[in-house]
Protein backbone atom coordinates (compact mmCIF):
# COMPACT_ATOMS: atom_id res chain seq x y z
CA UNK A 1 0.00 0.00 0.00
CA UNK A 2 1.00 3.64 -0.38
CA UNK A 3 1.97 5.90 2.49
CA UNK A 4 -0.14 8.90 3.46
CA UNK A 5 2.28 11.32 1.76
CA UNK A 6 1.51 9.62 -1.58
CA UNK A 7 -2.25 10.05 -1.25
CA UNK A 8 -3.96 12.24 -3.87
CA UNK A 9 -7.65 12.95 -3.32
CA UNK A 10 -10.09 15.63 -4.35
CA UNK A 11 -12.44 16.91 -1.65
CA UNK A 12 -15.76 18.34 -2.81
CA UNK A 13 -16.71 20.34 0.27
CA UNK A 14 -20.05 21.43 -1.19
CA UNK A 15 -21.24 17.84 -1.74
CA UNK A 16 -19.04 16.49 1.08
CA UNK A 17 -17.64 13.76 -1.16
CA UNK A 18 -14.15 12.34 -1.61
CA UNK A 19 -12.68 11.29 -4.96
CA UNK A 20 -9.33 9.43 -4.99
CA UNK A 21 -6.93 10.06 -7.87
CA UNK A 22 -7.62 7.64 -10.72
CA UNK A 23 -6.04 7.16 -14.15
CA UNK A 24 -8.55 6.18 -16.84
CA UNK A 25 -8.06 4.61 -20.26
CA UNK A 26 -9.10 7.49 -22.49
CA UNK A 27 -7.66 10.51 -20.74
CA UNK A 28 -4.48 8.84 -19.53
CA UNK A 29 -3.71 6.41 -22.36
CA UNK A 30 -0.27 7.99 -22.75
CA UNK A 31 0.69 6.60 -19.33
CA UNK A 32 0.89 3.07 -20.73
CA UNK A 33 4.06 3.81 -22.71
CA UNK A 34 5.57 5.61 -19.73
CA UNK A 35 4.84 2.62 -17.49
CA UNK A 36 6.62 0.34 -19.96
CA UNK A 37 9.72 2.55 -19.70
CA UNK A 38 9.53 2.58 -15.90
CA UNK A 39 9.27 -1.20 -15.81
CA UNK A 40 12.23 -1.45 -18.17
CA UNK A 41 14.32 0.75 -15.84
CA UNK A 42 13.70 -1.68 -12.99
CA UNK A 43 14.14 -4.88 -15.02
CA UNK A 44 17.46 -3.64 -16.38
CA UNK A 45 18.50 -2.09 -13.08
CA UNK A 46 19.59 -5.15 -11.12
CA UNK A 47 22.47 -4.02 -8.92
CA UNK A 48 21.55 -0.32 -9.18
CA UNK A 49 20.84 1.73 -6.02
CA UNK A 50 17.25 2.68 -5.32
CA UNK A 51 17.88 6.41 -5.71
CA UNK A 52 19.18 5.94 -9.25
CA UNK A 53 16.10 3.93 -10.21
CA UNK A 54 13.82 6.58 -8.72
CA UNK A 55 15.66 9.27 -10.66
CA UNK A 56 15.09 7.37 -13.92
CA UNK A 57 11.37 7.01 -13.15
CA UNK A 58 11.08 10.71 -12.25
CA UNK A 59 12.70 11.72 -15.54
CA UNK A 60 10.34 9.46 -17.49
CA UNK A 61 7.16 10.70 -15.80
CA UNK A 62 8.16 14.36 -15.80
CA UNK A 63 8.17 14.24 -19.60
CA UNK A 64 4.45 13.40 -19.57
CA UNK A 65 3.62 16.94 -18.47
CA UNK A 66 0.63 15.92 -16.31
CA UNK A 67 2.28 13.80 -13.62
CA UNK A 68 2.67 15.75 -10.37
CA UNK A 69 5.53 14.87 -7.98
CA UNK A 70 3.25 13.08 -5.53
CA UNK A 71 1.93 10.79 -8.28
CA UNK A 72 5.51 10.10 -9.38
CA UNK A 73 6.48 9.22 -5.79
CA UNK A 74 3.48 6.87 -5.61
CA UNK A 75 4.62 5.02 -8.74
CA UNK A 76 8.15 4.70 -7.29
CA UNK A 77 6.63 3.16 -4.15
CA UNK A 78 4.57 0.66 -6.19
CA UNK A 79 7.59 -0.30 -8.28
CA UNK A 80 9.61 -0.78 -5.10
CA UNK A 81 6.84 -3.02 -3.73
CA UNK A 82 7.30 -5.29 -6.77
CA UNK A 83 11.06 -5.42 -6.21
CA UNK A 84 13.52 -6.90 -3.74
CA UNK A 85 16.41 -4.79 -2.48
CA UNK A 86 19.54 -5.82 -0.64
CA UNK A 87 18.74 -4.55 2.87
CA UNK A 88 20.63 -6.08 5.77
CA UNK A 89 21.21 -3.41 8.45
CA UNK A 90 23.30 -5.70 10.63
CA UNK A 91 25.61 -6.70 7.76
CA UNK A 92 25.92 -3.05 6.68
CA UNK A 93 26.97 -1.93 10.15
CA UNK A 94 29.47 -4.81 10.38
CA UNK A 95 30.97 -3.94 6.96
CA UNK A 96 31.39 -0.27 7.91
CA UNK A 97 33.16 -1.31 11.08
CA UNK A 98 35.58 -3.50 9.09
CA UNK A 99 36.26 -0.72 6.56
CA UNK A 100 36.85 1.95 9.20
CA UNK A 101 39.09 -0.39 11.22
CA UNK A 102 41.19 -1.22 8.14
CA UNK A 103 41.38 2.45 7.06
CA UNK A 104 42.07 4.01 10.46
CA UNK A 105 45.89 3.57 10.36
CA UNK A 106 45.96 5.32 6.94
CA UNK A 107 44.49 8.62 8.04
CA UNK A 108 44.58 11.31 6.91
CA UNK A 109 43.48 10.09 3.47
CA UNK A 110 43.59 12.68 0.67
CA UNK A 111 42.42 12.82 -2.93
CA UNK A 112 45.96 13.34 -4.27
CA UNK A 113 49.08 12.22 -2.40
CA UNK A 114 51.33 15.20 -1.56
CA UNK A 115 54.13 15.84 0.92
CA UNK A 116 53.48 14.27 4.29
CA UNK A 117 50.06 13.02 3.14
CA UNK A 118 51.08 9.60 1.92
CA UNK A 119 47.75 7.87 1.48
CA UNK A 120 45.39 8.82 -1.32
CA UNK A 121 41.86 7.43 -1.75
CA UNK A 122 42.73 4.84 -4.40
CA UNK A 123 45.67 3.44 -2.43
CA UNK A 124 43.58 3.34 0.75
CA UNK A 125 40.78 1.49 -1.02
CA UNK A 126 43.26 -1.08 -2.34
CA UNK A 127 44.60 -1.71 1.14
CA UNK A 128 41.07 -2.09 2.52
CA UNK A 129 40.10 -4.45 -0.34
CA UNK A 130 43.16 -6.60 0.23
CA UNK A 131 42.40 -6.70 3.93
CA UNK A 132 38.81 -7.82 3.39
CA UNK A 133 39.51 -9.87 0.23
CA UNK A 134 36.67 -8.14 -1.60
CA UNK A 135 36.44 -5.74 -4.52
CA UNK A 136 35.51 -2.13 -3.75
CA UNK A 137 32.19 -2.56 -5.60
CA UNK A 138 31.36 -5.49 -3.33
CA UNK A 139 32.31 -3.51 -0.24
CA UNK A 140 30.32 -0.45 -1.32
CA UNK A 141 27.22 -2.47 -2.17
CA UNK A 142 27.21 -3.98 1.34
CA UNK A 143 28.32 -0.95 3.33
CA UNK A 144 25.13 1.08 2.88
CA UNK A 145 22.49 -1.65 2.99
CA UNK A 146 20.69 0.17 5.82
CA UNK A 147 20.37 3.44 3.88
CA UNK A 148 17.14 3.11 1.89
CA UNK A 149 18.22 5.31 -1.02
CA UNK A 150 21.46 3.37 -1.47
CA UNK A 151 20.04 -0.15 -1.26
CA UNK A 152 20.68 -2.07 -4.47
CA UNK A 153 18.06 -3.86 -6.53
CA UNK A 154 18.29 -7.66 -6.30
CA UNK A 155 15.22 -8.80 -8.27
CA UNK A 156 12.01 -7.52 -9.83
CA UNK A 157 8.62 -9.04 -10.66
CA UNK A 158 8.93 -10.15 -14.30
CA UNK A 159 5.17 -10.71 -14.62
CA UNK A 160 4.13 -7.14 -13.86
CA UNK A 161 3.04 -5.22 -16.97
CA UNK A 162 2.11 -1.59 -17.59
CA UNK A 163 -1.66 -2.09 -17.38
CA UNK A 164 -1.36 -4.02 -14.11
CA UNK A 165 0.84 -1.25 -12.69
CA UNK A 166 -1.77 1.38 -13.54
CA UNK A 167 -4.47 -0.77 -11.95
CA UNK A 168 -2.36 -1.10 -8.81
CA UNK A 169 -2.02 2.68 -8.72
CA UNK A 170 -5.80 3.23 -8.88
CA UNK A 171 -6.39 0.65 -6.15
CA UNK A 172 -3.60 2.04 -3.96
CA UNK A 173 -4.94 5.61 -4.16
CA UNK A 174 -8.41 4.39 -3.13
CA UNK A 175 -6.85 2.49 -0.25
CA UNK A 176 -4.90 5.57 0.81
CA UNK A 177 -8.13 7.61 0.89
CA UNK A 178 -9.51 5.07 3.38
CA UNK A 179 -6.73 5.90 5.85
CA UNK A 180 -8.94 8.80 6.95
CA UNK A 181 -12.08 6.65 7.32
CA UNK A 182 -13.90 6.42 10.65
CA UNK A 183 -16.53 3.87 9.60
CA UNK A 184 -17.27 1.76 6.53
CA UNK A 185 -20.63 0.40 5.39
CA UNK A 186 -20.82 -2.47 2.90
CA UNK A 187 -24.09 -3.55 1.27
CA UNK A 188 -23.58 -7.01 -0.22
CA UNK A 189 -25.73 -9.52 -2.05
CA UNK A 190 -23.17 -12.23 -2.90
CA UNK A 191 -20.00 -13.89 -1.51
CA UNK A 192 -21.27 -13.17 2.00
CA UNK A 193 -19.18 -15.83 3.74
CA UNK A 194 -16.03 -14.47 2.08
CA UNK A 195 -16.80 -10.92 3.18
CA UNK A 196 -17.38 -12.01 6.78
CA UNK A 197 -14.10 -13.94 6.76
CA UNK A 198 -12.10 -10.95 5.51
CA UNK A 199 -13.78 -8.58 7.98
CA UNK A 200 -12.66 -10.87 10.79
CA UNK A 201 -9.14 -11.21 9.36
CA UNK A 202 -8.91 -7.40 9.30
CA UNK A 203 -9.75 -7.43 13.05
CA UNK A 204 -12.67 -5.06 12.62
CA UNK A 205 -15.78 -4.84 14.75
CA UNK A 206 -18.85 -5.48 12.63
CA UNK A 207 -22.61 -5.38 12.85
CA UNK A 208 -24.73 -7.20 10.29
CA UNK A 209 -28.26 -6.20 9.33
CA UNK A 210 -30.73 -7.26 6.68
CA UNK A 211 -30.72 -4.74 3.84
CA UNK A 212 -33.78 -2.58 3.37
CA UNK A 213 -32.96 -2.13 -0.33
CA UNK A 214 -32.70 -5.76 -1.44
CA UNK A 215 -34.52 -8.86 -0.14
CA UNK A 216 -31.38 -11.04 -0.24
CA UNK A 217 -28.94 -8.30 0.75
CA UNK A 218 -27.05 -7.62 3.96
CA UNK A 219 -25.44 -4.52 5.42
CA UNK A 220 -22.08 -4.70 7.21
CA UNK A 221 -21.19 -1.78 9.50
CA UNK A 222 -17.45 -1.81 10.23
CA UNK A 223 -15.41 0.10 12.80
CA UNK A 224 -13.26 -0.67 15.85
CA UNK A 225 -13.44 -0.58 19.66
CA UNK A 226 -12.17 3.00 19.83
CA UNK A 227 -15.11 4.16 17.72
CA UNK A 228 -17.41 3.67 20.70
CA UNK A 229 -15.65 6.52 22.51
CA UNK A 230 -14.93 9.06 19.77
CA UNK A 231 -14.65 9.56 16.04
CA UNK A 232 -11.29 8.06 15.10
CA UNK A 233 -9.31 7.20 11.97
CA UNK A 234 -7.11 4.64 13.74
CA UNK A 235 -8.76 1.76 11.81
CA UNK A 236 -8.26 3.33 8.38
CA UNK A 237 -5.31 1.09 7.50
CA UNK A 238 -7.42 -1.99 8.32
CA UNK A 239 -10.21 -0.75 6.05
CA UNK A 240 -7.62 -0.19 3.31
CA UNK A 241 -6.08 -3.65 3.75
CA UNK A 242 -9.49 -5.28 3.33
CA UNK A 243 -10.32 -3.50 0.05
CA UNK A 244 -8.39 -5.82 -2.35
CA UNK A 245 -10.26 -8.84 -0.92
CA UNK A 246 -13.58 -7.04 -1.27
CA UNK A 247 -12.82 -6.18 -4.92
CA UNK A 248 -12.55 -9.90 -5.66
CA UNK A 249 -16.17 -10.37 -4.51
CA UNK A 250 -19.35 -9.71 -6.47
CA UNK A 251 -22.36 -7.43 -6.19
CA UNK A 252 -21.56 -4.99 -3.37
CA UNK A 253 -21.42 -1.29 -2.65
CA UNK A 254 -19.31 0.57 -0.08
CA UNK A 255 -19.76 3.89 1.68
CA UNK A 256 -16.96 5.19 3.89
CA UNK A 257 -17.27 8.08 6.36
CA UNK A 258 -14.02 10.06 6.27
CA UNK A 259 -12.51 13.10 7.98
CA UNK A 260 -10.97 15.74 5.71
CA UNK A 261 -7.64 17.37 6.67
CA UNK A 262 -9.58 20.34 8.05
CA UNK A 263 -11.94 18.12 10.09
CA UNK A 264 -15.04 18.01 7.86
CA UNK A 265 -17.17 14.85 7.67
CA UNK A 266 -16.99 13.47 4.13
CA UNK A 267 -18.24 10.42 2.24
CA UNK A 268 -16.54 8.14 -0.31
CA UNK A 269 -18.57 5.60 -2.26
CA UNK A 270 -17.50 2.61 -4.32
CA UNK A 271 -19.18 -0.38 -5.96
CA UNK A 272 -18.10 -3.69 -7.46
CA UNK A 273 -18.84 -2.23 -10.92
CA UNK A 274 -16.59 0.86 -10.62
CA UNK A 275 -13.69 -0.65 -12.54
CA UNK A 276 -11.11 -1.11 -9.79
CA UNK A 277 -9.09 -4.32 -10.03
CA UNK A 278 -7.36 -6.44 -7.43
CA UNK A 279 -4.66 -9.11 -7.65
CA UNK A 280 -6.50 -11.01 -4.95
CA UNK A 281 -8.05 -14.27 -6.14
CA UNK A 282 -11.82 -14.39 -6.53
CA UNK A 283 -13.71 -16.65 -4.10
CA UNK A 284 -14.00 -20.22 -5.40
CA UNK A 285 -17.28 -21.18 -7.00
CA UNK A 286 -17.52 -24.16 -4.63
CA UNK A 287 -15.74 -25.23 -1.46
CA UNK A 288 -15.65 -28.86 -2.55
CA UNK A 289 -16.46 -31.25 -5.36
CA UNK A 290 -19.44 -32.41 -3.30
CA UNK A 291 -20.97 -28.92 -3.34
CA UNK A 292 -20.41 -28.70 -7.08
CA UNK A 293 -22.16 -32.06 -7.63
CA UNK A 294 -25.09 -30.94 -5.48
CA UNK A 295 -25.55 -27.75 -7.50
CA UNK A 296 -25.21 -29.64 -10.80
CA UNK A 297 -27.86 -32.14 -9.67
CA UNK A 298 -30.21 -29.31 -8.71
CA UNK A 299 -29.92 -27.49 -12.04
CA UNK A 300 -30.43 -30.72 -13.97
CA UNK A 301 -33.99 -31.02 -12.63
CA UNK A 302 -35.02 -27.97 -10.58
CA UNK A 303 -38.50 -28.19 -8.99
CA UNK A 304 -41.02 -25.77 -10.44
CA UNK A 305 -41.17 -22.48 -8.57
CA UNK A 306 -37.96 -23.11 -6.60
CA UNK A 307 -34.54 -21.43 -6.93
CA UNK A 308 -31.11 -22.24 -5.52
CA UNK A 309 -28.54 -19.67 -4.35
CA UNK A 310 -25.14 -20.39 -2.87
CA UNK A 311 -24.13 -18.69 0.41
CA UNK A 312 -26.82 -16.06 0.03
CA UNK A 313 -27.98 -15.80 3.66
CA UNK A 314 -26.29 -14.80 6.91
CA UNK A 315 -27.61 -15.95 10.26
CA UNK A 316 -26.40 -14.03 13.31
CA UNK A 317 -26.41 -15.03 16.97
CA UNK A 318 -24.58 -12.46 19.08
CA UNK A 319 -21.05 -12.29 17.69
CA UNK A 320 -21.37 -15.62 15.84
CA UNK A 321 -22.22 -15.67 12.14
CA UNK A 322 -23.27 -18.67 10.08
CA UNK A 323 -23.70 -18.91 6.30
CA UNK A 324 -25.58 -22.00 5.05
CA UNK A 325 -24.03 -23.51 1.92
CA UNK A 326 -27.21 -23.15 -0.15
CA UNK A 327 -30.61 -21.51 0.21
CA UNK A 328 -33.52 -23.07 -1.69
CA UNK A 329 -36.37 -20.61 -2.11
CA UNK A 330 -40.01 -21.32 -2.92
CA UNK A 331 -40.90 -18.18 -4.87
CA UNK A 332 -44.63 -18.97 -4.81
CA UNK A 333 -45.16 -19.77 -1.12
CA UNK A 334 -42.33 -17.54 0.16
CA UNK A 335 -40.53 -20.18 2.18
CA UNK A 336 -36.92 -21.31 2.33
CA UNK A 337 -34.76 -24.35 2.96
CA UNK A 338 -31.34 -23.70 4.46
CA UNK A 339 -29.19 -26.50 3.10
CA UNK A 340 -25.92 -27.28 4.86
CA UNK A 341 -23.45 -29.75 3.31
CA UNK A 342 -21.50 -31.97 5.72
CA UNK A 343 -18.86 -33.75 3.69
CA UNK A 344 -15.86 -34.15 6.00
CA UNK A 345 -16.12 -36.88 8.59
CA UNK A 346 -13.54 -36.48 11.36
CA UNK A 347 -15.28 -36.71 14.76
CA UNK A 348 -14.02 -33.25 15.83
CA UNK A 349 -15.36 -31.64 12.64
CA UNK A 350 -18.75 -33.33 12.95
CA UNK A 351 -19.15 -32.33 16.59
CA UNK A 352 -18.25 -28.70 15.83
CA UNK A 353 -20.64 -28.64 12.86
CA UNK A 354 -23.46 -30.16 14.94
CA UNK A 355 -22.91 -27.61 17.71
CA UNK A 356 -23.11 -24.69 15.27
CA UNK A 357 -26.24 -26.06 13.60
CA UNK A 358 -27.87 -26.51 17.00
CA UNK A 359 -27.06 -22.88 17.85
CA UNK A 360 -28.76 -21.62 14.69
CA UNK A 361 -31.59 -24.16 14.51
CA UNK A 362 -34.21 -21.64 15.64
CA UNK A 363 -32.77 -18.67 13.71
CA UNK A 364 -34.93 -19.20 10.62
CA UNK A 365 -38.45 -18.08 9.84
CA UNK A 366 -41.55 -19.95 10.96
CA UNK A 367 -42.22 -21.29 7.45
CA UNK A 368 -38.57 -22.14 6.75
CA UNK A 369 -36.67 -25.39 7.25
CA UNK A 370 -33.16 -26.74 7.67
CA UNK A 371 -31.78 -29.62 5.64
CA UNK A 372 -28.49 -31.41 6.26
CA UNK A 373 -26.94 -33.15 3.25
CA UNK A 374 -24.25 -35.80 3.65
CA UNK A 375 -22.52 -37.88 0.94
CA UNK A 376 -23.52 -41.51 0.57
CA UNK A 377 -21.09 -43.86 2.29
CA UNK A 378 -19.52 -41.26 4.57
CA UNK A 379 -19.27 -41.56 8.34
CA UNK A 380 -21.40 -38.42 8.64
CA UNK A 381 -24.36 -40.52 7.52
CA UNK A 382 -24.50 -42.33 10.87
CA UNK A 383 -23.05 -39.64 13.13
CA UNK A 384 -24.98 -39.48 16.40
CA UNK A 385 -24.05 -35.81 16.94
CA UNK A 386 -25.78 -34.83 13.69
CA UNK A 387 -28.86 -36.93 14.28
CA UNK A 388 -29.09 -35.60 17.83
CA UNK A 389 -29.91 -32.06 16.68
CA UNK A 390 -33.13 -33.35 15.04
CA UNK A 391 -32.79 -31.70 11.64
CA UNK A 392 -33.94 -33.38 8.42
CA UNK A 393 -31.09 -35.16 6.63
CA UNK A 394 -30.64 -36.31 3.03
CA UNK A 395 -28.01 -38.80 1.91
CA UNK A 396 -26.74 -37.45 -1.38
CA UNK A 397 -25.74 -39.27 -4.50
CA UNK A 398 -26.18 -38.11 -8.08
CA UNK A 399 -29.36 -40.20 -8.44
CA UNK A 400 -31.30 -38.29 -5.80
CA UNK A 401 -33.72 -35.66 -7.08
CA UNK A 402 -34.12 -32.10 -5.78
CA UNK A 403 -37.81 -32.77 -5.22
CA UNK A 404 -36.85 -35.50 -2.76
CA UNK A 405 -34.70 -33.01 -0.87
CA UNK A 406 -37.62 -30.60 -0.53
CA UNK A 407 -40.04 -33.34 0.54
CA UNK A 408 -37.56 -34.52 3.18
CA UNK A 409 -37.14 -30.99 4.56
CA UNK A 410 -40.89 -30.50 5.01
CA UNK A 411 -41.72 -33.87 6.51
CA UNK A 412 -43.87 -33.36 9.62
Amino acid sequence: MLRSEHCIVRYDFRRRTVHPDRLIRGRHAHYLAAMRLCLRHYRRGIGEPRQRLHRAVEETLTRLGDCPPRRTAAFCKLLDDAAEFDSDPKAAATMRQHVFTAAAPLHPIVSVREGIFEHDVQAARKIVCDSLRLTWDQIESQMFGDVIELQRLVSFDEQLDSLALLRRYNLAQTQAALYRATQVRIDARADLKTIVRHVKLARLMHRIEKSDDHPSGYRFLLDGPGSELRRTTRYGVRFAAMLPMLLACRDWSLAADLVSPRGDSMRMTLTSDDGLHSDHAAPPQHDSELEQNIETTWHRDPPSGWTMARESALLVQGQTVFTPDFVLTDEINRRRIYLEVVGYWTPEYLQAKAAKLATFRDSVGRKDRWLIMVPKGSKAEDADCLRGIEMPMVVFDKKTSPKQWIDQAFLP
